[in-house]
């Protein structure tokens, strides 16, 4: 990732934090909840945070043992920070502005002692994780999606116009511009020529403990890459998965067709669609480069080709 732009939202990190910290009650609950607000408004902390929920997914639950009164804490760093996660999403979203002091896991009689402790097991481990994850490729998700925002909002005709004058070659060549882009934005990598499934459009950091699996396909079904395509790249995916021990992968389609694409998938409720399977979690990001001859208002209604997270599981069993 960009070392500027790290650098620049750290310091506005630490910044927050540590005004966070200064503050006492009965001004924490409102100073937690704008923190969290500018938190959550920062696509690379969104995607570290998506990241950490996949990673520990029982974390709500034992936020809630937490809220009912048992005392639990994680059994090692990665927990404890996806409980402190959970802890402060459910401290902004209680009505009462009170949860803060009523965890019966902190034992203190005084608010302010209360609160330190608080600070202590919560806000802190959750910021020492998310700073030490900026530099980490954790935060490929907030890439990809500025990477969306950027095709579609300046590069659309361009990367059109570069599928549609080749199609035999457009998509090798749409991927070819997004592992470029990564690869101004920091991100070491190299093309993986073949893993025991196939080959692997991209494997970066391949020489590291933690290597990023992708793979870049077109949506456009008049063509043959609809719904089976997909369903089969997902395969794939998973498949480059389980070859690299990786507990993520990503799976970039690039919309060149007027049909719409609606990716049904329980986690879409999510900052990125995703589906998880025998621990295995695959993210999908649709970009849409498609030139269309009417404004979004004027355009009539289009069918969409939907894609369930049953199409997608059905595969991997078959």
């Amino acid at each position: 990732m960009d070392k500027e732009y790290v650098q620049h939202l750290r310091y506005k990190l630490q910044k927050r934090v540590t005004r966070l910290n200064a503050i006492n009650f009965p001004r924490f609950h409102l100073a937690l909840v704008q923190f969290w607000k500018w938190v959550i408004g920062q696509p690379a902390l969104v995607g570290i945070l998506d990241d950490l929920a996949k990673r520990y997914p029982a974390a709500e639950a034992d936020a809630q043992r937490i809220r009912d009164g048992e005392a639990l804490s994680g059994e090692n760093e990665l927990e404890q920070v996806g409980i402190a996660h959970a802890i402060i999403k459910m401290c902004v979203a209680d009505p009462t502005g009170r949860l803060e002091d009523g965890l019966e896991i902190i034992y203190a009689q005084k608010f302010e002692a209360r609160l330190e402790i608080f600070k202590e097991h919560f806000v802190e481990p959750l910021y020492e994780y998310l700073d030490e994850q900026l530099d980490d490729q954790r935060a490929i998700l907030a890439l990809l999606r500025k990477y969306k925002q950027k095709c579609e909002w300046f590069r659309r005709e361009a990367l059109f116009s570069e599928w549609s004058g080749d199609t035999a070659r457009g998509e090798k060549r749409l991927a070819w511009r997004l592992y470029e882009y990564l690869h101004d934005q920091g991100l070491e990598f190299s093309i993986e020529s073949m893993s025991a499934s196939g080959e692997a459009d991209l494997v970066a950091a391949q020489h590291s403990d933690d290597p990023l699996i992708a793979d870049a396909k077109i949506f456009e079904p008049d063509k043959g890459k609809g719904k089976p395509y997909l369903v089969r790249a997902f395969q794939q995916i998973y498949r480059y998965t389980v070859d690299y021990t990786q507990p993520f992968g990503y799976l970039i389609i690039f919309k060149t067709c007027e049909a719409d694409l609606k990716l049904a998938l329980t986690n879409s409720e999510q900052w990125t669609p995703s589906v998880t399977y025998n621990n295995k979690t695959i993210f999908f990001l649709a970009i849409d480069i498609f030139c269309y001859a009417q404004p979004a208002s004027k355009r009539p209604p289009i069918k969409a080709v939907e894609i369930t997270e049953a199409d997608l599981v059905a595969v991997l069993g078959s």
